[in-house]
């Protein structure tokens, strides 16, 4: 097999060619090494190095039966990719620059079982100008005193597919605690067939229990994890689903979550990252053992599904519901001087909410005391203050995590008293994010008032009525200050209509934010 060190997400979206299953070629009893190579594997045109090239991060192990296996050598043959992919090697295969087209030998010297055996190192990049869908083959022979040479063969393409997943619409009352079935449908919107792919489920906090038998799985709970492999063409241009469901475990206290599903081309060393769901080899994964899962052919439109490098983005709103309750201190004082008050988000449950803030609107004749980020001589620290003004006199306070049922989060702002107002009264709200809504049936103690109570000098008149809670698109109102005029409201509505065609290409998001994403 190929394994991939760990580098970053970034390069996951970017290449989506971790390095799987298929076949390993068959050696005879008396072979050097064993070793897993894709039969055939995808280049991208570009490399992704600051020094150009994809690492091959072949991992050679004594053969079966053999605890280590000494004087190695490797024959690296890539003559059949002249003017379509080039090498660059160093240390254990000598140094040669980018453009070798000669046979490279590598000295491995002593293989031991179980641990990680790569040839320091070998680099491979597609040659400036090639065409996509160019191929040919690149060939690993392995040698040792008194035994078989070992073989192994891959075909390398240089991209043509162009795999992408159906941008989803949210899944609204799915109970929580129980289970669905998915069907993903993907399309290769390439000029050139995909010869074997691979399609990965990930997720927060959903599990996908253990089916299929080209299927891998996360053992431990939640499974948030499963990769599934197909030794099947795709055709260019063509659309193809599922023949049979994926199972979504949800948990007992979801109430919104989500989860990805991302196709995948096989790559000569994948993304930085190594794939072990499709080789069976991490102890954190296990195959399914029911029948295999294959995908069919169907008719879809091309613009259902996403944009390159997109993925699959499955958000679910369930039945489960919240019991979200404010609180807030009085602001005590006298004109002038400073007071701090306490903020209170509690959550009675039964689900697990994420997403929603504080809302906190200043009560007229008082303003808020921002505090100062502590020294940082060296420009080292990530501090950021949890508050932030929205709006004038209309601050937004985020919880850092979600809030699992019975959980209180608590934020304190300071206050400076301007002037004693009569009546003076602030608001604080519960807001859920659109896209995440609460879900909460009991929504009188969402909002609770901010008393002042402040003594001494002159009483002043209020200048403004006392505040109201703001619409939220949450609730299906305009997003605007209620105060504002319903005609701006209703301009602001043949705004978005107008724009509705981009809005709807532009909302297919891939960043994959669920109850858990934080």
């Amino acid at each position: 097999m190929y394994r991939i060190r760990r580098r970053g997400a970034a390069l996951i979206v970017l290449l989506l060619a971790a390095l799987p299953l298929p076949t390993v070629t068959a050696q005879a009893a008396a072979s050097a090494v064993e070793m897993r190579v894709p039969d055939t594997a995808y280049l991208p045109k570009r490399g992704v190095s600051p020094t150009g090239g994809l690492r091959l991060w072949l991992s050679p192990q004594p053969r079966a039966g053999r605890a280590a296996q000494a004087d190695v050598t490797l024959t690296v043959d890539a003559s059949e990719l002249e003017n379509i992919a080039r090498l660059r090697t160093r240390r254990d295969c000598g140094d040669h620059p980018f453009g070798t087209s000669e046979v490279v030998r590598c000295t491995l010297g002593t293989l031991t079982r179980g641990k990680d055996n790569y040839p320091d190192g070998i680099y491979i990049e597609a040659v400036e100008g090639v065409r996509r869908g160019s191929h040919g083959t690149i060939r690993y022979t392995f040698s040792a005193p008194g035994t078989e040479d070992a073989v192994f063969e891959t075909d390398v393409r240089i991209e043509g597919p162009d795999l992408r997943a159906r941008v989803e619409k949210p899944r609204t009352g799915d109970a929580a605690g129980e289970s669905f079935g998915f069907t993903p449908r993907i399309r290769n919107a390439g000029r050139f067939p995909a010869r074997g792919f691979g399609v990965r489920f990930a997720a927060p906090r959903v599990s996908f229990p253990a089916q299929y038998s080209n299927c891998r799985y996360a053992i431990q709970g939640p499974g948030l994890f499963a990769d599934c492999w197909f030794d099947q063409q795709l055709a260019p241009g063509q659309a193809y689903e599922f023949t049979r469901p994926i199972s979504v475990d949800v948990p007992d206290s979801m109430v919104n979550g989500s989860f990805t599903y991302v196709p995948y081309l096989q790559g000569m060393t994948g993304n930085a990252e190594e794939n072990p769901g499709a080789t069976g080899t991490d102890p954190d994964l296990r195959p399914g053992t029911g029948t295999e899962l294959t995908v069919r052919p169907i008719v879809a439109e091309a613009g259902a599904f996403g944009d390159k490098y997109s993925l699959g983005d499955v958000r679910l709103h369930t039945s489960q519901t919240v019991d979200l309750r404010v609180t807030a201190d009085a602001v005590v004082g006298t004109p002038g001087s400073t007071s701090k008050a306490t903020f209170r988000l509690d959550n009675a449950g039964p689900g697990r909410i994420s997403g929603t803030v504080l809302r906190v609107t200043v009560p007229e004749g008082l303003s808020v005391v921002e505090p100062t980020p502590p020294p940082d001589p060296d420009n080292e620290l990530e501090w950021q203050w949890e508050c932030v003004a929205s709006r004038e006199r209309i601050y937004t306070c985020t919880p850092p995590n979600p809030l699992e049922p019975g959980d209180t989060w608590r934020t304190t702002l300071e206050f400076r008293i301007d002037r004693r107002v009569r009546g003076a009264e602030g608001l604080l709200e519960a807001v859920p994010d659109p896209e995440r809504p609460a879900n909460d049936p009991r929504k009188a103690d969402n909002t609770a008032p901010i008393a002042v109570r402040s003594t001494g000098g002159p009483l002043v008149e209020p200048s403004e009525p006392s505040p109201e809670p703001l619409a939220s698109a949450g609730d299906g109102g305009c997003p605007f200050i209620v105060a504002l005029a319903l005609g701006a409201c209703l301009a602001g509505a043949a705004l978005v209509l107008g724009l509705r065609a981009r809005a709807v290409r532009r909302g297919s998001r891939t960043d994959g934010r669920g109850e858990d994403s934080r």
